[in-house]
């Protein structure tokens, strides 16, 4: 199955129950953005994992599911 992430604003999504948030470049990828994580479905408020790009956040999730 495909899912979709809904597009909230610029760099911002919701996808299957997450934020996912695009947060800049960060450490030592200075040519790569970081997307953080947050489990808004849970009521986390923080986020718990990152990813370089909004695919790999999204393949982060679909695991984390069981897909």
């Amino acid at each position: 199955m495909t899912h979709s992430a809904k597009k909230i604003s610029t760099g911002e999504y919701e996808y299957r129950g997450y934020h996912i948030e695009e947060v800049g470049q960060y450490g030592d990828t200075p040519n790569e953005a970081q997307w953080n994580i947050t489990h808004t479905a849970s009521g986390e408020t923080e986020a718990h994992d990152a990813a370089n790009t909004l695919k790999d956040a999204k393949a982060m999730i679909n695991f984390w599911l069981g897909e």
